[in-house]
């Protein structure tokens, strides 16, 4: 999923922001070619409860670690109301001296909009850590660290014995996952060191069934990055017109059009025999509902397109140009960049252009600090 990032904000902050959004005219967040649904059921699949919101894993310890004090104390709605108190007071713990790597609320303060729990709510749910978000029941098999919540000596950082549990926790509780495989069998690799879902050298030793979806995420990343590309050469255009920089947006995108095209060339192979019946099943398998006809029509003609065409002339191509141009109008409707010449000249260099990682960064945060948790001494 893409947000804007109001997470770290106080209400003068979210006022002033949405103010900003507003004068551009446009309140979507980057997924100006409408193909987020398939991005993230296929993200869904291979990493269940990862959000792009999220910042480090022990908050799904000291989310559950701060309920159940408030559970211990109070009862109906007061137990989140004091959680929540406890949630800001915490903040001001992480703040100083000064304030912890990941932590929410670092700008902000105890201010802050969007508290950890909102945050993190769904996915405790999904790792089976929130047990009944109604009764607030909980399962969490490490105790809180001495003198927490007045202090946290240890920041976000996971503990050996903390690692361990929510590493067994979420193999559990997403059994058969991309995200499973990796924490049971690619903890040994730094995370950091694949860059992308299809790097990771765990992949070589997963089942065929995992294989193929992260097969299918990464011939879809390379197809559709050509769409977002082509988008952003016409956005550049008419951008370049308007400013008097000497520096052309354009021929950056007609350079990284190049180099896309080389690496389509390169994967020509694969992209033919890509199955595409065995795709759309493989991304509703990590969907609840279907993605829209008008989308699954777009995804197919362009995925023909690049099989078909040579991909180092489709951004010259008048139909294929029409194309792009046709579904971001139709997806955006008035908040159209291409309609607005005022969203134009307010262009930020990059509307989508990069490809799609399927909440990667988020996944290496989380594998890394597991890592490094179970590297240290256990208490």
């Amino acid at each position: 999923m893409s947000s804007l990032a109001w997470l770290d904000t106080s209400t003068d902050d979210e006022r002033r922001m949405r103010e900003i959004v507003k004068m551009f005219s446009d309140t979507t967040t980057l997924d100006d070619l409408g193909i987020g649904q398939v991005r993230d059921g296929l993200a869904d699949l291979m990493f269940p409860g990862t959000s792009t919101i999220h910042t480090r894993p022990r908050y799904f310890l000291i989310i559950a670690w701060i309920f159940e004090r408030a559970a211990a104390r109070h009862t109906g709605t007061m137990v989140t109301s004091k959680a929540n108190d406890e949630e800001r007071k915490l903040i001001e713990v992480l703040r100083h001296p000064t304030p912890a790597r990941g932590m929410i609320g670092s700008r902000a303060g105890k201010t802050v909009l969007n508290l950890p729990s909102s945050i993190y709510w769904a996915a405790l749910q999904r790792y089976q850590i929130l047990l009944n978000p109604k009764a607030l029941t909980w399962d969490v098999g490490v105790p809180p660290p001495d003198g927490f919540p007045k202090q946290l000596d240890d920041g976000l950082d996971l503990t050996h014995d903390e690692a361990e549990w929510l590493r067994e926790r979420i193999m559990v509780a997403a059994p058969g996952t991309y995200l499973a495989h990796l924490l049971a069998n690619g903890l040994d690799t730094d995370p950091d060191d694949a860059d992308a879902p299809w790097l990771h050298p765990a992949l070589a030793n997963a089942s065929a069934e995992l294989r193929g979806t992260v097969e299918h995420a990464r011939l879809f990343s390379l197809a559709i990055n050509g769409a977002a590309l082509i988008y952003n050469l016409l956005i550049a255009e008419r951008f370049d017109t308007f400013s008097a920089d000497d520096d052309s947006r354009a021929d950056e995108y007609r350079e990284r059009l190049s180099e896309w095209a080389d690496d389509v060339e390169t994967n020509r192979a694969e992209l033919t025999s890509w199955n595409l019946d065995d795709f759309w099943a493989t991304v509703l398998r990590g969907r609840n509902t279907p993605v829209s006809p008008a989308t699954t029509i777009f995804i197919n003609t362009w995925i023909a397109e690049v099989r078909t065409r040579d991909p180092h002339t489709m951004s010259s191509d008048t139909t294929i140009r029409r194309m792009i141009s046709e579904r971001e109008r139709k997806n955006k409707g008035e908040h159209s960049r291409l309609s607005n010449d005022r969203q134009i000249k307010n262009w930020g260099g990059s509307s989508g252009s990069a490809r799609l990682n399927f909440r990667w960064p988020i996944v290496q945060t989380m594998l890394a600090d597991i890592r490094e948790g179970l590297a240290d001494a256990p208490a």
